[in-house]
């Protein structure tokens, strides 16, 4: 195997969100950026485990170059279908099918008791109606700050809980970890863009 390095010209992304952009520019990046993701993510079943602005540079020409892929993750399979079966409304909001995946995702265990199988229910619910809520949408606003101070309410609000006093809070697949984090990775610097119109299935058309 043979490892080769490129030089590539471009603004960091932070920098380059910091400036003066237009809509359309802005709008562009952000959807290459989700396009990039939701490929990786629906097709490859490999993907980019890492967003954050320092990995990431804008050319002049106004395109997305990806400039470090030190953390790559496979998504097994099955772990891709209950994880993205849950993106569906539909889904969530029928409680068997909701608790069902929630055992094949490892949230729930067998050994949870009452409270714990209410508790763990309601607060991934809660996470992933709104973590989920852009894949229910034909497009999506990311520079809604109201979709963003809700996702911080909600991590404050479970901080501050007492009510895991005495749970087994170790659940969970591992998988989890890496998906979370890109996700989070992702939609910070969706919002960091403010692009206001991306197409969320707009990956489809590079299907070959």
């Amino acid at each position: 195997k043979i490892i080769t390095m490129d030089w590539m010209n471009g603004k960091h992304f932070s920098e380059f969100t910091k400036e003066k952009n237009t809509q359309e520019d802005l709008n562009k990046i952000g959807q290459t950026l989700w396009d990039f993701y939701m490929y990786q993510m629906h097709i490859l079943k490999k993907v980019h485990a890492d967003p954050h602005p320092g990995n990431f540079l804008v050319s002049e020409n106004k395109e997305l170059l990806v400039i470090d892929f030190g953390c790559i993750k496979e998504i097994p399979e099955d772990f891709y279908i209950p994880y993205f079966e849950l993106a569906k409304q539909e889904n969530l909001n029928n409680p068997e099918i909701f608790t069902e995946k929630l055992y094949l995702l490892e949230i729930l265990r067998k050994d949870d008791s009452l409270k714990e199988k209410e508790f763990f229910t309601k607060l991934f619910y809660e996470l992933l109606e709104l973590f989920t809520r852009p894949f229910n949408r034909e497009n999506f606003d990311f520079s809604d700050e109201s979709f963003f101070q809700e996702i911080a309410d909600l991590g404050q609000r479970y901080a501050k809980l007492s009510d895991m006093k005495g749970m087994n809070a170790n659940r969970g697949s591992r998988h989890f970890i890496y998906l979370n984090r890109t996700f989070f990775g992702l939609y910070n610097m969706m919002h960091d863009l403010k692009a206001n119109t991306v197409m969320i299935n707009n990956y489809k058309n590079y299907i070959l």
